[in-house]
């Protein structure tokens, strides 16, 4: 194994003298780094994921908190109950249901399939404002999850009755 190296000339030999010190330094570097250096490396890697992983934790109990708030949101209706049913129970309430001329429910569900948003167009006739803006009151006071989407109002001639076109909305898990 001796014989190729006494067959260099003296720079060649500097030059291999030279890259085997360089390769013992190194190599002796990184053992000594793998051996007693990465223990503070690792101690700041486990310190940064369990950082992560107590804002990871807040993060789902927050989730959980506000799924939670948004289930008990939608409490306006009643488990199994429908905008429809909720709307005509509400129309019963406030005594406006014989001036409901129709009621037409629509839905559409997220591509998920795991929310969906119920519609319902309601038209009343021969309404008095006061009895419009306490069936208003009763639905948008119902819950976070049901509002009124849009309204259209029509004045009766010659009295003090309204047609009212309105259109409700709800979301539904």
């Amino acid at each position: 194994m001796m014989a190729w190296f006494e067959r260099l000339s003296i720079r060649e030999k500097g030059a291999v003298a030279l890259a085997l010190a360089l390769v013992l330094i190194l190599g002796s570097r990184a053992l000594v780094l793998a051996l007693f250096g990465n223990s503070a490396t690792e101690q700041r890697l486990l310190e940064v994921r369990k950082a992560e992983l107590t804002k990871m934790e807040v993060l789902a109990r927050e989730y959980r908190a506000a799924r939670g708030a948004t289930t008990a949101g939608s409490s306006a209706l009643k488990p199994g109950e429908t905008l429809y049913a909720f709307l005509d129970e509400v129309a019963g309430g406030v005594g406006i249901r014989s001036k409901v001329s129709y009621m037409k429910p629509s839905s559409v569900k997220s591509r998920d399939g795991k929310v969906s948003l119920s519609v319902v167009e309601m038209k009343v006739v021969d309404l008095p404002i006061a009895e419009l803006t306490a069936f208003l009151h009763r639905v948008e006071s119902a819950g976070d999850l049901v509002r009124v989407r849009g309204i259209s109002l029509t004045r009766i001639e010659k009295s003090k009755l309204l047609t009212a076109v309105i259109s409700i909305e709800t979301v539904t898990l």
